[in-house]
């Protein structure tokens, strides 16, 4: 998720009581994993996104099971020590 400045070894701030929205960067479980990306909903058809474009979008249908644990609503970053 670099392209939305989240890197790897970031700590991440997500807000459970905030409904996932069009756009809004979740962090969702598939297949009892936890992902990052940025959540496309439209016309009944749900996307995941990463902001890398090397990345194909993950579709879900009205049969497949998606689970959003939360809102992405900051991150913090370490720094080199």
């Amino acid at each position: 998720m670099t392209g939305a400045n989240i890197h790897d070894g970031d700590m991440l701030v997500v807000d459970r009581s905030i409904e996932p929205k069009h756009r809004h960067i979740v962090l969702a479980v598939i297949n009892n994993e936890y992902t990052v990306k940025r959540l496309y909903h439209q016309d009944g058809v749900i996307e995941l996104h990463a902001e890398n474009a090397a990345y194909p979008p993950i579709r879900f249908g009205e049969h497949d099971e998606l689970q959003v644990w939360g809102v992405v609503v900051g991150a913090v970053s370490r720094f080199a020590v």
